[in-house]
């Protein structure tokens, strides 16, 4: 493994704005040839802190430092620098004392990163020593030797053949150590992009683009990252060497389970409120018992900052911040928990909780055990649901629970729990029960939507052509049910959060796969009206072959010939095409009339894998047995795999927070 500094991006910013810019300082200098030379002016790359690469001026050449440090001169306006690996030329710019990858030549078109800005960060990840731009660009010496017959075009229409033949040619050179080699693989453009803009996120506080299409809703995005104070990391004492020499002080919270605006924010800077998820959760294989396989995870810890918690982040100027953690507790005081629910009990889907060494946790599972998924401010106080119940939780400003709402149903009781959510509810899919939750304006009703359509008899899942809106008025304790329509073109569709926009209006945050399970991923942030939407309360089909059964069973025609009209959508803006690629995206609220916040959930920037088995399978097609012998599912050969935690991909190990300016308001 590559040795790196450890100074942050940010601190690496602030030496680089230290640096002696412009014309430098101290006069001029003689060469020793009796020409007189103005003093050299340092500079630094702000964002990839790229070390080992060549650089050039009319006066000066060397490799960056191992913080991307260079020099040049300004004798009357600064000299250009041209940067190379081999023969490679990366880009041209005018000196400076701090740079990125965007300010090289043709870096912007349109006001976002080019196609050629992506292209350069591609290479600069392919050609980085240890396959992991999070940590800064490493390049070698061996490299440069290599590379000095080879060279790319940034701008060519072949870039693509291009990269994945410079793939191969490095793979097959000996030179080049032999980690290295097997660790090459291009990134895909998404992946480039967001590397390259979180590294000047991270040095600058913020990056922004200005989409000048006439076609894009957005005329501004400000993308950040979230910082997170040190009081508020959760301590990691897991076996994992790797995620304790990246994260030495600690692993992020998992923030951004729901957003919304904070009441009594001034036009100086925005507060925020958010709600963590139940906390560092990783997959783990399947649980054998000697009876049942049950899907399991490793919640990774039980220190107060990975519990469920209420936060805030204040927004201002060129800075994303955490405040403190609240910590939610129960009426009469103690902590909810991320564990389970014990089985068979409200909220339990039957998954495990496990250690890292893949056997049950003590104690495994938690009466108040919690997975909040959305946040809403509303009358007396906070509202959150949960993704395991559903849960509707309402708490005072001190994080103590006022009432907790459960579906009635069959599944056994929990304390403090008044079962007076609708009974269809429990049959949420698991570990979807809650997507969001929003309080309509004017009657205070409280909105949850489920996270995916219902899995009515384990049957319609995948089929059902609505998800459901539940509604709780506090004021009356009604409850009413609507229906949010499911193209046929959207699979594994998702409600990520809501947002308020009017008393019968909701925002809505989306996520679904266009056209089969493999299809591409589409974030999108919708409006969803109620105005004519119906009650589905107590609906069933009354037509069809169906007939009788729960509304997921029906066809669009038959759910509206038998229960009325659904809710009408409309596509905002899809934050792909801004270049959005986090599975986390999570929470958004609503700032004004034209901005909005996403925020996306890193999970402590860890994840889980199984080494020494079969590449193909994912770390939830295998199984482990109460020996922790872990074999694939189903059972079949399998070369000793070891289940480990380690970091999650460097794209990945962020909190984001995007602000996002609509051209044209929201009524």
């Amino acid at each position: 493994m590559i040795q790196r500094p450890r100074a942050s991006w940010a601190a690496l910013w602030l030496a680089a704005l230290a640096a002696c810019g412009g014309g430098g300082s101290g006069g001029t200098q003689n060469n020793g040839s009796g020409a007189v030379q103005n003093p050299t002016a340092s500079g630094a790359w702000a964002d990839l802190a790229i070390s080992g690469l060549a650089y050039s001026t009319a006066s000066v050449s060397g490799t960056t430092s191992s913080t991307g440090g260079f020099t040049y001169r300004c004798p009357t306006s600064c000299e250009t620098v041209t940067f190379k690996i081999g023969g490679t030329t990366l880009g041209s710019i005018t000196g400076a004392s701090a740079i990125s990858l965007r300010e090289l030549s043709g870096g912007m078109t349109d006001g976002v990163l080019s196609e050629i800005t992506i292209r350069r960060a591609q290479f600069l990840i392919v050609a980085d020593a240890d396959a992991d731009a999070g940590n800064g660009i490493v390049l070698t010496a061996e490299l440069a030797a290599v590379m000095a017959n080879r060279s790319l075009d940034f701008s060519a229409s072949s870039f693509d053949a291009d990269l994945a033949s410079l793939v191969d040619y490095l793979r097959g050179d000996s030179r080049l150590s032999t980690d290295y080699r097997a660790a090459l693989k291009a990134p895909t453009r998404g992946v480039a992009r967001s590397i390259a803009e979180q590294a000047e996120a991270l040095a600058r506080g913020v990056l922004v683009d200005t989409p000048s299409a006439s076609t894009s809703p957005v005329a501004e995005v400000r993308k950040q990252v979230l910082r997170v104070p040190d009081a508020a990391l959760v301590p990691y004492t897991g076996p994992s060497v790797q995620i304790k020499t990246l994260y030495p002080k600690g692993l992020r919270p998992t923030l951004g389970a729901g957003l919304t605006l904070a009441s009594g924010t001034t036009s100086g800077s925005v507060q925020l409120r958010v709600v963590t998820a139940r906390g560092i959760a990783v997959p783990a294989p399947h649980y054998f018992d000697g009876i049942n396989a049950r899907s399991a995870e490793v919640l990774v810890s039980s220190d107060p900052n990975g519990l469920p918690s209420l936060g805030s982040i204040t927004l201002s100027g060129n800075t994303a911040e955490l405040g403190a953690l609240l910590t939610l507790r129960a009426a009469d005081g103690s902590t909810f928990s991320g564990r389970p629910t014990p089985t068979d009990s409200s909220g339990s889907d039957g998954a495990r909780n496990l250690d890292e060494t893949l056997q049950p946790r003590s104690p495994e599972f938690d009466q108040r055990g919690l997975d909040p998924a959305g946040i809403a401010e509303g009358e007396g106080g906070t509202w959150v649901c949960d993704r395991r119940g559903p849960f509707l939780l309402q708490f005072d400003s001190q994080g103590r629970a006022l009432q907790r709402l459960g579906p009635a149903g069959n599944a056994g009781s929990l304390p403090d729990v008044s079962r007076r959510l609708p009974a269809i509810l429990e049959s949420r899919t698991a570990g979807l029960g809650c997507g969001g939750v929003a309080v309509r304006s004017t009657s205070g009703e409280v909105l949850l939507a489920a996270g995916a359509a219902l899995n009515i008899n384990s049957r319609t899942a995948n089929a059902a052509r609505l998800l459901r809106l539940v509604g709780f008025n506090p004021r009356t304790g009604v409850t009413r049910q609507f229906g949010l329509p499911i193209r046929t073109s959207e699979i594994s569709f998702r409600v990520l959060d809501l947002e308020s926009l009017s008393e019968q209006r909701i925002i809505a945050l989306v996520r679904y796969r266009e056209g089969s399970t493999s299809g591409p991923i589409r974030w999108e942030v919708r409006v969803i009206d109620l105005t004519s939407a119906s009650d589905l309360t107590g609906k069933s089909l009354t037509s069809g072959p169906n007939a009788g059964l729960a509304l997921e069973f029906g066809t669009a025609a038959e759910i509206e010939s038998s229960a009325g009209a659904l809710a009408t959508t409309t596509t905002l803006l899809e934050l792909g095409a801004l270049g959005w690629i986090s599975e986390g995206a999570e929470g958004i609220a609503r700032i004004n009339a034209q901005t909005l916040v996403v925020i996306g959930q890193a999970n402590g920037g860890i994840t889980s894998r199984i080494r020494g088995g079969d590449p193909l399978l994912s770390v939830t097609e295998h199984q482990v047995d109460r020996n922790g012998v872990i074999t694939p599912r189903p059972a079949g050969s399998s070369s000793a795999p070891i289940f480990e935690l380690i970091p999650a991909a460097g794209e990945s190990r962020q909190t984001l927070l995007w602000s996002l300016q609509l051209r044209q308001p929201l009524n």
